[in-house]
């Protein structure tokens, strides 16, 4: 469980309600190294463990891993072009990572275990395991938060380049990246090369929360959108907002004691 402050913490209910205690304590974990690589994959991986009880940290680690292994074992010395190429072509050819296109609403898309499993995700869940192969193989890798398209961006040689996972690792130009937003969004549209800095760790993984509060909120499931909520709370435990929304969905919950201590707060 998580602690608050002496001055907060008379007036606020102790964490988890609604999520599984496995899992917000794992992005417990995370919080005081949230910047470092390690700290995403973890995170992401608590996010899964809510609904995924079987979720493995160890195994997702050593999945990569072998990834990584497989395709510096197809390129000698160290030339970059040809360790991304045979990384596009491994990843996306050989292991078969696609955008679930058929069901894209599944929670499963956002769960990194499941996605290494079924080898189908979200945009924002291939660019992960996307990154964490690059990395691996010491290339400089970044996600790009583009409202409605998740992106991973990599450095080759000095030169920055845009990969669109869910497109089977396509490259795109920052203008065929603004096209795919207009796609989504209308012409009417704004654009700002802004959208294309890199996503802090914080923001990569409350994007992936944001994604499963739609999903659960569209389909009913109230106990876990609190989950959802919970877990945002400790990636941004002084955003207001959260704790009141939070209180609003225990309302809900019909469990009215902590939903007021968190309306009061």
């Amino acid at each position: 469980m998580i602690g608050y402050p002496a001055e907060r913490s008379y007036m606020l209910p102790r964490l988890p309600i609604c999520c599984t205690p496995e899992a917000f304590q794992l992005l417990s974990a995370q919080i005081p190294a949230i910047n470092s690589a390690d700290a995403l994959l973890q995170g992401a991986i608590a996010v899964s463990m809510h609904q995924l009880k079987t979720a493995d940290a160890g195994r997702v680690d050593l999945s990569i891993q072998k990834y990584a292994d497989v395709i510096r074992g197809r390129v000698r010395g160290t030339q970059s072009q040809a360790l991304l190429a045979h990384m596009l072509d491994y990843l996306f050819e050989e292991v078969g990572f696609s955008g679930n296109t058929l069901d894209y609403y599944n929670t499963a898309n956002s769960y990194l275990p499941a996605v290494l499993e079924t080898k189908l995700g979200l945009p924002i869940s291939l660019s992960m395991i996307y990154k964490a192969v690059a990395e691996r193989l010491g290339f400089r890798t970044w996600g790009v938060g583009l409202p409605g398209h998740f992106l991973c961006g990599i450095e080759l040689e000095g030169r920055r380049m845009l990969v669109d996972p869910f497109a089977a690792g396509r490259i795109l130009t920052p203008d065929e990246a603004r096209e795919r937003m207009r796609d989504i969004f209308g012409e009417e549209a704004e654009w700002s090369e802004v959208l294309l800095k890199p996503a802090s760790n914080r923001h990569w993984l409350t994007r992936m929360l944001q994604n499963l509060l739609n999903i659960f909120g569209s389909a009913g499931a109230y106990s876990d959108v609190a989950a959802m909520l919970e877990m945002e709370i400790l990636l941004w435990p002084d955003q207001l907002r959260l704790q009141r929304d939070l209180a609003l969905v225990l309302v809900r919950l019909g469990m009215t004691e902590p939903a007021a201590m968190w309306r009061d707060s």
